[in-house]
């Protein structure tokens, strides 16, 4: 993140997301950054436009999440963070998105309560809602959220401890304890907890890298990606990790996951998913580029086994500090659906 976006990190999202101390991408060495005890009531918002070719495609302009937080300093040590979500689809809907409050001891260790992005990897932690602040138009497929699709676990409702800048390399660690798949924010499904533990390194101002474990169990009879119900109590293990250089003229970010669903005694052959995100800013410009994939493991009982491929080009132009128009052309490919080509443009703000 380079330029007005990240000035717009730090004066907005790094207030709501630093805070609540689930932002392990977002200048997560500024835990500390909100001057004065009170409020901040901000949102996020973005109009976008598809044109697509391929099977079953569909073109036509549409509005994004409609997204509105408020972070409160309660005293030195205690923070307050909610972020609520207004979607549009057949419907419309509203979705509390993270809710969390936050005691913070020390900056190695304090403690958050209430509904998290959970700490894996990098993307689900640096970039939340607000579509203005992440680099291209949607998020990678691996990363959609539960509601879009996505096959992860992008939220959890739970008890988070974190800590960072230990050493000269600023090691932080995050350790998240919460409800697992099948739950709701009132309750889990299954008595066992599903756990997060994520450790990284802020080795220069520009570079990030981190590894990751996620570890549940899901309750026999749980809804699955592919419409059926599990037949079987299930295991999930997830493990990965993430390279971030966010440096004033080039940005790459790469991530990978691989997730072994197990029922019983059979195991899939495991899903792996990532991305790789390169750009390169020239004044308010950023051509860019991404590609991403998920393969899932065969046999899997809970993903769909669709896999999916995209790979896409674009550009996005600050227009200023909290505005941002991006221009995409990419292909998409899945084993349901085909090839897709499209273009995407998007227009998003903050305030």
């Amino acid at each position: 993140m380079t330029g007005p976006l990240r000035q717009l990190a730090r004066e907005s999202l790094v207030v709501a997301s630093a805070l609540c101390l689930s932002a392990t991408g977002l200048a997560a060495q500024d835990v500390h950054v909100a001057p004065t005890l009170g409020t901040h009531i901000g949102g996020f918002m973005d109009v976008f436009y598809r044109d697509a070719t391929g099977p079953n495609a569909k073109s036509g302009f549409g509005l994004g999440q409609f997204d509105t937080y408020i972070s409160s300093r309660i005293s030195d040590k205690v923070f307050f963070l909610s972020e609520v979500v207004f979607e549009y689809g057949a419907d419309w809907g509203v979705d509390v998105e993270r809710v969390v409050l936050t005691y913070a001891a020390k900056s190695y260790f304090q403690i958050a309560a209430g509904k998290h992005h959970t700490p894996f990897g990098y993307w689900n932690n640096a970039y939340h809602h607000g579509t203005v602040l992440q680099p291209t138009v949607d998020r990678p497929d691996l990363l959609r959220f539960e509601d879009d699709g996505g096959p992860l676990a992008i939220h959890t409702t739970g008890l988070l401890v974190t800590g960072r800048d230990f050493s000269a390399w600023h090691l932080g660690y995050d350790v998240l304890l919460g409800n697992g798949i099948g739950s709701t924010p009132k309750e889990d499904n299954d008595p066992s907890k599903s756990l997060t533990v994520a450790v990284h390194a802020q080795a220069t101002s520009d570079l990030r890298i981190g590894a990751s474990l996620y570890l549940d169990h899901v309750s026999m009879g749980t809804p699955t990606l592919a419409g059926t119900k599990l037949g079987g109590s299930m295991a999930q293990q997830m493990f990965g990790g993430f390279v971030a250089y966010t440096g004033s003229d080039v940005e790459v970010l790469t991530e990978f996951q691989h997730i072994v669903n197990r029922v019983g005694t059979a195991a899939s052959h495991g899903t792996d998913g990532g991305y790789f995100y390169i750009g390169r800013r020239i004044g308010d410009l950023v051509p860019y580029a991404r590609y991403d994939a998920v393969s899932y493991g065969t046999g899997d009982p809970y993903f769909s086994g669709d896999n999916v491929q995209t790979a896409l080009v674009g550009a996005r132009y600050d227009l200023a500090p909290a505005a941002t128009l991006k221009l995409e052309l990419r292909r998409r490919r899945t084993d349901s659906g085909g090839t897709v080509s499209q273009f995407a443009a998007q227009f998003a703000i903050g305030f």
